[in-house]
């Protein structure tokens, strides 16, 4: 049995880039320990076009005689024969055994190069627009397998090359969109995805047309190993000059074998231009070594091509052997023996560099096989000990739910009779319960004043929603994800509105113990998927301060409990307690 104790842990961290490489900088997009594993599927969206040959027909060509992208007249590729498209691409994702897996996290991204919507070259070295309008780039197209109709998604720009004027020749750009929802409701993982509507430039530009898409997944499946698994994106714009990605936070790992995978995806990687390479160095390696495969060589790691470990991926419509400058793949890390990663490493470096063509990183992700922790309390103090940076309080609270906590033997006793409605909660028997304990600790950690709401300043340029609040008293039970508290309508109305334009479905409640409107952004039946949202930052949409808070009614009225309630509930496990408790430091204010 291999003794990996929560892997390898990867905490990302910028200073050391080079300006004028690093347009945004990568951030953790997702990151967990999963009992399952990771897949990516990709495409184009442009492909070279002439008069005798349609950009549907794929290009294989991947002889040193083949061309580059900005040696073609470049279209868009369209294989759906649907109408209201311009665009589209697909491939396919099989996954063994379909029937144990559970799709848990889905990122879908797409990139190109866009100045314009068509341009030409007249003359060598010399590009004009023909048609000089560029259109917005954030909403795509979706198709799941078994579907006849697509769906709208709606993405977050990372980068617009359009705005920056040392980026406008190409104008790359790349969009990210969290799709996890939307491959929730599906009854079936395996089948064909279709991508449509990405926008590019048709024809020729400078440096040449270039586009795709990458949808990453994360799956469970009990069968499978645990793994840690982290997301990064963001946009570095790689040149003769290298660019670092260090990590640190690495635990102290027992013996075992370390496996580990990485996948990513770029644009601008052409085949017969070499030099790219991408580099792994950990604290004990004295150089940097060449990632590879039998389809990636050392210096020509960006060489236009979309694979699953050494193979091309063929499941694909075009299934072009030669993507003429888009780049997608997830391998495994080559470390027999513990040779790269070791059972001692505590830091390690990435670097991006070329010696030739340049290309432009968006996405990369790691997957390292771990043993999961026993407890979902336990994940803090791991993560605390490898190093992760975590809030004070979350700590506290992990060390709180794990000591051991001893039941007096005798405690005086409540005379029934004397219980107050209120009180019926909180006493379960003469003797306190293991949650009542644990609701004292918790409760002297976060006995901390809170202020009362403010009225935070919102943009006056967004126009309030005319929507009512829900009254409290028709809602339904359950754990609402809380944004802001207002005292003023007009500021919660315009926050709402503000709220809506990114993406978010929000909506508030007016709390009738003390009038103030809650802004809240997600409702949940149950306890699980409340802290699965709030910790995915509403599917990456939203990174202000959010807490949970519970909405139950009684007979009589209905009413708002804050989350300091839910530990002291009789019918909750310890677990389902601790959990609870461990949400937020902050539990706000008692309604």
């Amino acid at each position: 049995m291999k003794k990996l104790l929560f892997g390898v842990l990867l905490t990302l961290s910028w200073g050391s880039f080079l300006q004028g490489q690093v347009t945004t900088p990568f951030k953790v997009r997702y990151q967990k320990v999963v009992e399952g594993d990771v897949a990516m599927i990709s495409n184009q969206i442009v492909n070279r076009a002439d008069a005798k040959i349609s950009p549907n027909d794929p290009y294989q060509n991947r002889t040193n005689q083949s061309k580059n992208n900005d040696e073609f007249l470049m279209k868009y590729i369209d294989v759906d024969k649907d109408a209201s498209t311009f665009s589209s691409s697909s491939a396919d994702l099989w996954l063994d055994n379909p029937e144990n897996k559970k799709i848990v996290y889905a990122g879908l991204y797409w990139s190109a190069t866009y100045v314009y919507n068509t341009g030409s070259s007249p003359k060598t070295n010399q590009f004009v627009p023909i048609d000089a309008s560029r259109d917005r780039i954030d909403q795509v197209k979706i198709k799941l397998p078994n579907q006849s109709a697509y769906q709208d998604i709606k993405g977050q720009v990372l980068f617009d090359g359009i705005q920056n004027k040392e980026w406008k020749e190409t104008a790359p750009y790349v969009v990210y969109a969290d799709v996890t929802k939307l491959l929730q409701s599906q009854n079936q993982i395996n089948g064909t995805y279709t991508i449509a509507n990405v926008r590019a430039t048709n024809g020729r530009i400078s440096g040449g047309v270039a586009g795709g898409w990458s949808l990453f997944v994360v799956y469970q499946d009990t069968n499978a190993s645990a793994k840690f698994i982290t997301t990064y994106d963001g946009f570095v714009g790689v040149t003769k000059k290298a660019v670092d990605i260090p990590f640190s936070g690495f635990p102290m790992l027992p013996e075992g074998e370390i496996k580990a995978k990485i996948a990513g995806a770029a644009l601008e990687g052409d085949l017969n231009l070499k030099g790219d390479q991408i580099l792994f160095k950990t604290g004990q390696s004295k150089d940097f070594e060449e990632l590879y495969n039998t389809v990636r060589e050392k210096n020509n790691f960006f060489n236009s091509t979309i694979t699953t470990d050494d193979a091309i991926m063929e499941k694909r419509t075009p299934n072009s052997k030669n993507t003429l400058g888009y780049d997608s793949f997830l391998m495994q890390i080559n470390n027999d023996n513990n040779r790269l990663i070791t059972n001692q490493t505590k830091e390690a470096t990435l670097r991006m560099k070329t010696f030739g063509d340049r290309y432009y990183m968006f996405f990369n992700a790691f997957s390292i096989e771990v043993i999961k922790p026993e407890s979902d309390e336990q994940m803090p103090l791991l993560l605390a000990s490898a190093g992760i940076q975590l809030p004070k309080w979350e700590v506290q609270m992990a060390e709180v739910a794990l000591q051991p906590i001893k039941v007096p033997l005798q405690v005086k006793s409540v005379k029934p009779e004397k219980i107050v409605p209120e009180q019926e909660s909180a006493v379960a028997s003469a003797t306190p319960t293991r949650q009542q304990l644990l609701a004292q600790r918790v409760k002297a950690i976060s006995a901390t004043p809170k202020p009362a709401p403010k009225d935070y300043a919102v943009d006056a340029r967004v126009a309030p929603i005319e929507s009512p609040a829900v009254p409290v008293g028709t809602m339904d039970n359950g754990y609402y994800i809380i944004a802001n508290v207002f005292a003023i309508h007009s500021n919660a109305t315009r926050f709402v509105a503000k709220l809506k334009a990114m993406g978010i479905d929000a909506n508030y409640f007016i709390n009738p113990k003390n009038n103030y409107r809650y802004v809240y952004v997600s409702q949940h039946n149950d306890f699980a998927s409340a802290t699965s949202m709030y910790f995915s930052n509403i599917q990456g949409k939203y990174f202000g301060e959010l807490w949970v808070m519970t909405v139950t009614k009684s007979e009589q009225e209905a009413f708002v409990s804050t989350q300091t309630k839910v530990p002291m509930l009789q019918a909750a496990s310890l677990q389902t307690a601790t959990a609870q408790a461990t949400i937020r430091k902050d539990f706000y204010l008692k309604c």
